[in-house]
């Protein structure tokens, strides 16, 4: 199986965070088994786009592996024709722009003419569409050219925006470095054809695996898979490579590190969300459960969270009532302290409900307020773990200030504290009641490996936001760690049949 990754950067970063040098992006990649990466350099973007591209170069003539992709800054207002027509005359295999790095609009006549000089040059020509309106806006302003056109790193929450730009603008492809939903490769090979899908990963900052499992995972034939994996991407750089003077090897080894069952996932949902996916019902969550080896997945409603709790946690007990795979949490509001009470007195006695989950985000209440600690303590005592949607340093901190609180509370900081993950392994350090998982669209490759290097295994649970996220992303995750079989045994199965009391 060849891989081609479209989407990877190195060098240096001047606000620090995870290495992203040349050999860091080399390392993971060939670790994951990806023969060739489409990378740039950060000095191109973050300084001076005509010495980053000589980098690029340089590193790409002394590593096969690496295919280089330029870029301009438009905001010197000059000579951007000039450096696109040498980048495409040099054989980079592409051109990558950074609107939403640098400051300049996309709706802007700077960017009609990086994208009339790409038409010129038949250079193909990489954009972010991370921000929603973007790819709409890309669209517009290269509407009336032809030459690939590649919109990288749409979310769930922007895809729809992406998928809708490109279906009206032939030859626009999207990358699948955010596709994380169930059922999106099928629903964006309907909308824009499976010839306009290709992968890319974001490595270094991101791990790798995630990307390679929703491809793996996804209804697709093994035909269109390796389309995604190298075949589109190949096609549109094909002129290039020829400039390059480079063939692309025909077949790359790929092997998958696959996690070893059974598999308790902590962080699951049932119900609707307004993003280009397909919602599962039980049975549709039971399938994505039986491909990765997970035997019971623990819920809440999506209704329950961001809308009427009540009404979300009726329907989650009528779905799971009587099953021996899926459990729930009931789903508590700060916002309404007595209505929570007896949701919790409510079900808390059956079977299949075994912790309580709060959302602060939704509920915009604080996680250290009086009205959230009125509800701990109700059901406290019982040690009945309680799941926190936990994003950022700042909520990190409340929840180590909850658990000081409560110390005989079992708590469980959802994704891990996301960005604040660094201040998250303090927190479990400083509070012997608190656990992490790492459920996350972002996935940082050190995230998992550094907290358990630092904190052991025992308090680290495996979570995987089933339902809104495929199984298959985070996944990935937990399979770069690199686990011990000790650590396999305790993350993936015991440490939450100990929490939960399965």
């Amino acid at each position: 199986m060849k891989i081609i990754d479209c989407d990877a950067c190195f060098g240096f970063r001047a606000s620090g965070g995870p290495d992203v040098s040349l050999e860091a992006l080399l390392d993971a990649e060939r670790a994951q088994g990806i023969p060739y990466a489409m990378a740039y350099s950060i000095k191109s973007r973050a300084y001076d786009a005509r010495e980053g591209n000589d980098d690029t170069l340089r590193a790409a003539q002394q590593h096969s592996e690496l295919l280089p992709v330029a870029t301009v800054d438009p905001r010197l207002g000059y000579k951007i024709e000039d450096e696109i027509a040498r980048a495409a005359a040099l054989g980079f295999v592409a051109l990558r722009v950074f609107p939403e790095l640098q400051g300049w609009q996309v709706d802007s006549q700077l960017f009609s003419r990086i994208v009339d000089a790409c038409q010129e040059h038949s250079l193909p020509l990489m954009i972010a569409a991370r921000t929603p309106g973007v790819a709409s806006q890309v669209v517009r302003r290269a509407a009336h050219t032809d030459h690939p056109l590649v919109l990288l790193g749409a979310g769930y929450g922007t895809l729809g925006d992406a998928l809708s730009a490109a279906r009206e603008r032939p030859n626009t492809l999207l990358s699948s470095s955010g596709f994380i939903t169930p059922g999106v490769f099928e629903i964006a090979a309907e909308m824009i054809g499976v010839h306009n899908l290709v992968f890319g990963s974001g490595a270094p900052d991101s791990c790798i695996r995630p990307a390679v499992n929703m491809v793996i995972a996804s209804d697709l034939s093994e035909h269109d898979k390796q389309r995604v994996l190298s075949g589109n991407v190949e096609r549109i750089i094909a002129g290039q490579l020829v400039r390059l003077d480079k063939t692309l090897s025909a077949d790359a080894a790929y092997e998958r590190n696959r996690l070893a069952g059974p598999i308790i996932d902590v962080h699951g949902h049932l119900g609707s969300w307004p993003f280009p996916m397909r919602n599962p019902d039980s049975e549709c969550l039971r399938s994505m459960m039986r491909r990765w080896g997970i035997s019971k997945t623990i819920l809440s409603h999506t209704k329950a969270i961001v809308n009427d709790f009540v009404e979300g946690n009726a329907e989650l007990a009528e779905a799971i009532a009587g099953s021996d795979d899926l459990y729930g949490y009931v789903t508590v509001n700060p916002n309404y302290v007595e209505q929570s009470l007896r949701e919790i007195d409510k079900y808390l006695h059956l079977p299949n409900f075994v912790g309580v989950k709060f959302h602060p985000g939704y509920a915009t209440t604080s996680i250290d307020s009086d009205a959230t600690a009125r509800i701990a303590v109700h059901f406290a005592a019982r040690k009945t773990p309680f799941l926190i949607h936990t994003w950022g340093a700042a909520e990190v901190a409340k929840i180590g200030r909850l658990a000081e609180r409560f110390p005989e509370l079992p708590i469980i900081m959802g994704h891990g504290g996301a960005t604040g993950w660094r201040e998250a392994i303090q927190v479990i350090k400083n509070t012997p009641n608190t656990y992490t998982e790492f459920c996350n669209s972002s996935v940082e490759p050190a995230k998992a490996r550094t907290t358990i290097d630092a904190v052991g295994p025992s308090r680290v649970l495996f979570g995987t936001d089933a339902g809104l996220f495929d199984p298959a992303f985070c996944v990935g995750l937990y399979e770069e760690a690199n686990l011990t079989p000790d650590e396999e045994h305790a993350i993936l199965h015991d440490n939450a049949a100990k929490l939960f009391g399965f």
